[in-house]
């Protein structure tokens, strides 16, 4: 009698004897639909035939006959969605050529289904409302349109977020039926929506202990009694945490019950506070500012009234500065972007022959909305310097104003987007300043990408000074042109009225403008090339001064690195000045 080993190996044995047939006639399968135009349809066909999935395995002969003769019948159910209800695959073919088999079918689609009637009834408590009342008008499949179930679910879908954005949030259907007579070529579509009750927002509460309790209510933008709405629990819970206040933040609407006949919905916030300090350290290097370094400290909330103190300190080659802040939120437009600030600032800085020594107090009232920004503030100026052969000395107190509008999806990687900004200040001696001046500038930068991988980069920028003399004016105040975000091929404030001995003292008016043309390269790489021309300036006759170059960008998640190499043409002989920068793109 055979060991148990023995009849093993020869049951094995035998196995493989009977799958060397269906090795040596296993082959890959090659699939050919002819007579279908649209390649939504095709898509779905070839994703629907059995013999098409299986067109990579390894099939034996027999197995590719029996998926072909089945392939009609998949086909025409493929193409029923589309509309097609009297498709006919004319002819079918399964042969083998060389070591690989084709299958190929020709389809005739027939005329599609197209639709001959809708009809949607809304009942219930909503039946009278605006935004349910002509619900047929919006759907996507009209008397005329080609049937096809994707554009009937998308346009019961519709319907379905019309009911929940009004408000009526149990609404459901009670039909929903598509009538195909397949001979004559139409369909009527019937549907009915029973609406439910009108669901508006209860009270909104917090056990938290972080914000006082009115504030907090401030941020919501809706108020009891008004339409329930997902998409403003949403706004809630997006607004909350951007104020920096929460670690956490969860929004729970207490929905009734269907059993329940109540329509009120009580929305209960639950909260946990962001850590309150945070530190930042930070380095890097300018053409215009050499190596710096920072160190700054903000608390987050340091009272429930949500107070937000800032400490800053930068050291650098060229300058250095110590800044201050304490910033309160203001329910003056909107909470979530009106704050009132104070801010403190001593700054030391030189270039060239003009050294710097300020100090700047100042007050602003602010909307810092992600589109829009514009506010008001008062500053207080007190400011030493020495510029050219002039050492003095000046104070002034500055009434301010300033407006900027930013239209981008991406603000950090722009392929569209556009900057505008402006701004005026000015002060009044003898009283208010030791000298009196108006100075407004207005700016703007546009980026747009004309073909895949291209940019086309534009900035522009003027001011004007009104006032006697410019030597009255503190060097911080006065109009230089040149550097990394200027003119480049020229120095850090290096374009400008100059002094008897050719030392550059700064201008009342200036303007800048810039084209840069980027190509994208792979990965996080691109170049770029530019021309620049501005300056600051005294007289209306003034030369621009003009710069050309290239430039080699790496794209990272914070900004771009531009490392530029810049020629000042009006110069007249050939020279190149390196210009390395870090930021985002608006």
């Amino acid at each position: 009698m055979a060991s148990p080993v023995r009849r093993a190996a020869a049951v094995l044995a035998l196995l493989s004897l009977l799958l060397l047939p269906v090795a040596a006639v296993a082959a890959p399968v090659a699939v050919t639909v002819r007579g279908v135009g649209d390649e939504q349809l095709l898509k779905n066909i070839l994703a629907s035939l059995k013999i098409a999935q299986q067109s990579t395995a390894d099939l034996s002969a027999g197995q590719l006959r029996r998926l072909h003769k089945r392939a009609p019948e998949q086909i025409k159910a493929a193409m029923l969605p589309f509309g097609y209800y009297s498709a006919q695959v004319k002819n079918s073919q399964l042969e083998k050529k060389g070591d690989a088999w084709l299958a190929e079918y020709e389809v005739d689609p027939g005329q599609p289904v197209r639709v001959a009637s809708l009809s949607v009834e809304v009942t219930g408590q909503g039946r009278e409302h605006e935004a349910l009342r002509n619900l047929a008008a919006a759907f996507p499949l009209q008397p005329g349109s080609q049937l096809k179930d994707s554009e009937y679910e998308k346009g019961k879908k519709q319907i379905l977020n019309a009911a929940l954005t009004a408000g009526y949030i149990r609404a459901k259907f009670t039909e929903s039926r598509v009538e195909v007579r397949a001979k004559e070529g139409k369909a009527a579509i019937r549907l009915c929506l029973e609406s439910g009750p009108l669901h508006v927002f209860g009270e909104t509460a917090s056990s938290q202990y972080i914000l006082k309790p009115e504030l907090l209510q401030r941020y919501l933008s809706y108020r009891p009694g008004d339409v329930y709405s997902l998409s403003a629990l949403n706004r809630l819970q997006a607004d909350l945490y951007s104020t920096g206040y929460f670690s956490q933040v969860t929004v729970e609407p207490k929905l009734p019950s269907a059993e329940e006949s109540g329509s009120e919905v009580p929305v209960e916030l639950h909260l946990a506070p962001a850590p309150k300090n945070r530190y930042s350290l930070g380095g890097g290097y300018g053409t215009d500012t050499g190596a710096r370094g920072s160190i700054g400290w903000k608390n987050r909330m340091i009272n429930s009234y949500g107070h937000r103190p800032s400490f800053n300190i930068q050291l650098a080659e060229k300058g250095s500065k110590a800044a201050g802040g304490y910033e309160i939120p203001v329910p003056i437009l909107d909470l979530r972007y009106d704050t009132l600030s104070f801010d403190t600032l001593y700054s030391e800085e030189s270039w060239a022959n003009t050294e710097i020594s300020q100090y700047d107090i100042g007050a602003t009232l602010k909307h810092n909305a992600p589109k829009y920004q514009f506010g008001a503030g008062l500053e207080y100026l007190h400011e030493t310097y020495s510029v050219g052969d002039t050492d003095d000395s000046t104070w002034m107190l500055m009434p301010n104003a300033f407006l900027t509008m930013i239209l981008a999806e991406n603000r950090v990687s722009t392929d569209h987007g556009i900057r505008v900004s402006g701004s005026v200040r000015g002060a009044q001696a003898p009283y208010f300043a030791s000298t009196s001046f108006v100075q407004f500038r207005v700016g703007g930068k546009a980026i747009f990408s004309p073909f895949e991988k291209w940019r086309l980069i534009g900035r522009g920028s003027i001011g004007a000074t009104t006032m006697e003399s410019i030597n009255e004016l503190p060097p911080s105040l006065r109009f230089y042109a040149g550097g990394d975000q200027s003119v480049r091929g020229y120095g850090y404030k290096a374009l400008g009225p100059k002094d008897d001995s050719g030392r550059v003292v700064g201008g009342q008016y200036l303007t800048e403008g810039s084209v840069e043309l980027e190509r994208k390269l792979s990965g996080i790489w691109s170049v770029a090339a530019f021309y620049d021309i501005g300056n600051a300036y005294d007289t209306i006759d003034a030369r621009l001064q003009q710069g050309v170059g290239v430039g080699v960008r790496m794209s990272l998640p914070f900004g771009q690195i531009r490392l530029d190499l810049a020629d000042p043409i009006s110069e007249g002989s050939f020279s190149v000045r390196i210009h390395l920068t870090l930021g985002a793109d608006l």
